[in-house]
């Protein structure tokens, strides 16, 4: 007994040792932020009862801080690194991943569905942008034909293009989905992950189509011309292109809350937490997962066509798997399941290199390493949702509960 006993204990102090540290790095860490956390819990406190009309007065605020971001740099005199941040296109890379992530993370974090391929309904996106707007056609007529080829020219009927690729996008999902969604875990991401390249790979073998390696150039970028109303969307600097992308962030931030909210919304938890219990209990898991596919598709390709528009250019190099991995370091980072988190997580990714750019060969170097110690000290994400962070501390629980158990056996 005391021989079988002797490696679970030894097993058991190097655990506890190793907790210990961990417990006690963490606090040395939250030193510095104390006075902060008891703020907020404070101002917790003092908002919880008043939640009805406080939330939505701050959400306002929110979204009107966010607005005029852009014009800090006219406002004010600004250190390089805060100019950097404040610009109008590293604003706008952060809105557009900000979409991005929002739609993955219905797909990982609500419903728990591991998705390496996202990068493949962005591109769908833009691509349906260039052919409908005739950018396509313009380009091939450019490099077949002698003389001048009219440029296409933005028009009101253009805006459809955000619902046709919004449909197109949805029934990749579907069409993707429908035979690959009975799979879990690592087999789903490797067909996710091969779904993306294939998209990739045919976007630039299909020349008839999508002009090949080369791309698609000169696609319109938007306007309104409605009356006295005449609104002109220009460069890739253009501030408005960031109001626009805020606009359907906040759109999909509401839309989203509400279906997490809804019967949808339990049963992607249902699944996410025990998918053979969801099905024993009556939840449709087939068509919740390709409700949530098809919700993160068509975020994905709203977002592609404003990409296209604003870039003015497409070719298949922009749409690689590093750009799928990216916008899931997002959702992990902010917290899987957490909207805030996911909003948070597309700043810090986007903003933080532009931030130390001045520092040229080690940003990344520093930057890794900060998403490092992030995913050692807070691996629920920097604003977790209160249900993903109760279900890490539930998993700590009761893996402790079952070496105990181990321990006296």
């Amino acid at each position: 007994m005391t021989g079988e006993r002797g490696p679970v204990s030894l097993r058991k102090r190097v655990r506890d040792a190793r907790a210990t540290l961990k417990r006690q790095a963490g606090a040395a860490l939250r030193v510095p932020f104390r006075p902060l956390g008891k703020g907020r819990d404070a101002a917790r406190g003092w908002l919880e009862p008043r939640r009805r009309w406080a939330f939505p007065l701050l959400a306002v605020a929110a979204i009107a801080v966010a607005a005029v971001l852009p014009l800090l740099n006219t406002w004010f005199e600004l250190p390089d690194w805060a100019r950097r941040a404040t610009s109008g296109a590293a604003l706008a890379r952060v809105g557009l991943f900000a979409l991005f992530a929002l739609g993955l993370n219905v797909v990982v974090g609500f419903a728990g569905l591991l998705d390496l391929g996202y990068v493949a309904f962005w591109a769908i996106g833009s691509y349906t942008a260039a052919l409908v707007s005739g950018a396509a056609k313009y380009s091939t007529l450019v490099r077949t034909t002698e003389g001048v080829v009219p440029r296409p020219e933005w028009e009101m009927w253009m805006w459809v293009i955000i619902l046709v690729a919004l449909a197109v996008a949805v029934i990749a999902g579907i069409l993707l989905g429908s035979p690959t969604l009975r799979l879990r875990g690592d087999y789903l991401a490797i067909v996710t992950l091969g779904f993306g390249e294939i998209i990739r790979v045919t976007a630039n073998n299909l020349e008839s189509i999508t002009l090949g390696p080369r791309g698609i150039a000169s696609i319109p970028h938007p306007a309104i011309e409605v009356g006295p109303i005449n609104i002109q969307w220009g460069t890739l600097l253009d501030n408005k292109y960031y109001w626009l992308l805020l606009f359907f962030v906040v759109v999909w931030i509401v839309a989203i809350t509400l279906l997490d909210r809804s019967r949808i919304g339990r049963a992607w938890v249902a699944i996410r937490e025990d998918e053979v219990a969801a099905a024993a209990m009556g939840v449709p898991v087939v068509r919740m997962k390709l409700t949530a596919f098809a919700i993160g598709a068509c975020t994905a390709g709203v977002g592609g066509v404003i990409y296209a528009q604003q870039i003015n250019s497409i070719s298949p190099g922009t749409f690689t798997i590093i750009q799928s991995i990216l916008i899931l370091t997002m959702v992990v980072i902010g917290g899987m399941g957490s909207i805030p988190g996911a909003l948070l997580g597309s700043v810090l990714i986007v903003l933080v290199p532009e931030i130390f750019r001045g520092f040229q060969e080690y940003r990344f170097f520093y930057f890794g390493i900060a998403l490092i110690v992030i995913m050692i000290f807070r691996p629920q994400g920097l604003l977790p949702s209160k249900r993903r962070k109760a279900e890490l501390k539930g998993a700590v629980v009761e893996e402790q509960l079952y070496d105990a158990g181990t321990a006296g056996a």
